[in-house]
């Protein structure tokens, strides 16, 4: 083989091995963190989350592994990659439960369930899980911000599911499937309660049972939305009469 040929082949091999290697090898400790800190900071979330992941797979027992572990979850969430966010969120809770910014990950926890909910009309399966995790959040770190705010975020999520549930039985009300309706309007009721859709979900029953023409249980939701809901829209629509009525939230007439 001449020496040209022999430089030619070698060279190619060189940089068939340097295209093959991992990103940022051979990098010290500081500087990669630097790299990915800076990549973070400018928005660069692709190459963030790459220098972080190649920082915690070469130095997992670095000082800044737990900093490089909740930067690296910031950075999938702000890159809109929810469910991988939610996974490095609960990683780092599982490798540092007792750091101080376990508070900070839970809420990250419970910020990316929150950002996979969809909208109402689809399936809620994302939103019931939203609704566990951040009120378990709210349970688990009571007195802090990230309490607070786990806990406004379950209301919300509360909210859509008892939406969810109000908009079916509206769909079957509106075609006179009054049984039907009741069920999902019971199922408010019982379950969200604390919602402002569980007094239209009364008014939902009361409607659907004077269609029917059960006037004793007309009367007996009437008068629970009374008793129980008095600040309500829907009390003040009913008044004294129990003719009186009016739409519940969204409408079932």
């Amino acid at each position: 083989m001449s020496m040209r040929l022999l430089l030619s082949v070698t060279g190619a091999l060189f940089s068939v091995a340097c295209a093959s290697a991992p990103p940022y090898q051979g990098v010290a400790a500081p500087e990669l963190f630097e790299i990915a800190q800076g990549a973070f900071d400018v928005g660069d979330y692709e190459e963030a989350q790459e220098a972080f992941d190649r920082f915690l797979i070469s130095f997992p027992s670095n000082d800044r592994a737990p900093e490089a572990r909740m930067l690296l979850a910031e950075a999938y969430f702000s890159d809109e990659q929810y469910i991988t966010a939610l996974s490095e969120y609960r990683r780092f809770l599982n490798r540092f439960p007792d750091h101080a910014s376990a508070p900070d990950a839970a809420l990250g926890m419970c910020r990316s369930s929150a950002a996979l909910s969809p909208n109402v009309q689809r399936d809620q399966s994302y939103t019931a899980e939203a609704e566990n995790v951040c009120s378990n959040v709210a349970v688990d770190y009571p007195g802090t911000r990230a309490a607070d705010e786990a806990r406004e975020t379950a209301g919300q999520m509360r909210h859509k599911l008892a939406q969810k549930l109000h908009e079916i039985a509206d769909y079957y009300f509106r075609r006179k499937f009054y049984d039907s309706a009741i069920i999902y309007w019971e199922m408010i009721e019982e379950q969200y309660a604390d919602t402002e859709l569980a007094p239209a979900a009364l008014l939902g029953i009361m409607q659907a049972y004077e269609e029917i023409g059960y006037d004793d249980l007309v009367e007996e939701a009437r008068q629970k939305i009374l008793d129980v809901y008095p600040d309500s829209e829907e009390a003040r629509g009913l008044g004294s009469n129990a003719s009186a009525l009016a739409a519940p939230s969204g409408g079932v007439r």
